[in-house]
């Protein structure tokens, strides 16, 4: 099978239960963000070792279950496919936690920097950002808030995990974090 089809050519491409859409739908820009969020992270996690890297491996594949839920007008595609549950928001909370728990509190905000792996987990957090807005837009233009709440905290708590995850480099690499001076 070639992987393409020409159908795109026009502007418009099939979602995975076989469905048209235009290029230019709020699903295809939520799709599109989760899946950018996904690569950033695939990139990240060839600078992490474990346990890092194993649970950036989890949450990847969390995000894959999400761009799958979002690719399908239809439950009944997903198959056997386990959606995501509140147990995956816990789990994100409590490794959130673990890292907290070995940090200083934070007192000033910080800049993005100091490492390249720390900017890239940063970077993550910001597309993890975008890639709610995104789900949040389309989720609204079609009253879907209540099939998609929990993926909409998970997101949310992602982009939280992602900061602590930079904040944890810092201390892992024994990179002093960068305050933010306000006065310049």
């Amino acid at each position: 099978m070639a992987i393409y089809t020409k159908n795109g050519d026009k502007g418009f491409t099939r979602l995975a239960d076989g469905n048209g859409v235009s290029k230019s739908d709020l699903r295809i820009d939520a799709m599109g963000d989760i899946d950018e969020l996904n690569a950033h992270l695939g990139l990240l996690n060839t600078r992490l070792s474990d346990p890092l890297h194993a649970k950036v491996l989890g949450i990847q594949a969390s995000l894959f279950v999400l761009g799958a839920h979002v690719a399908c007008d239809s439950t009944d595609f997903l198959g056997n496919m386990k959606l995501l549950e509140l147990h995956d928001i816990v789990a994100l909370e409590g490794l959130i936690d673990e890292m907290d728990d070995v940090l200083t509190p934070m007192r000033v905000f910080i800049l993005p920097g100091g490492h390249e792996t720390i900017a890239l987990a940063q970077v993550c957090r910001t597309v993890c950002r975008r890639a709610e807005r995104s789900l949040i837009r389309w989720v609204q233009a079609e009253e879907k808030e209540e099939a998609f709440q929990i993926s909409i905290a998970f997101l949310n708590r992602l982009s939280d995990y992602l900061f602590m995850m930079c904040r944890y480099l810092h201390h892992l690499l024994g990179i002093p974090e960068i305050p933010w001076n306000s006065g310049r």
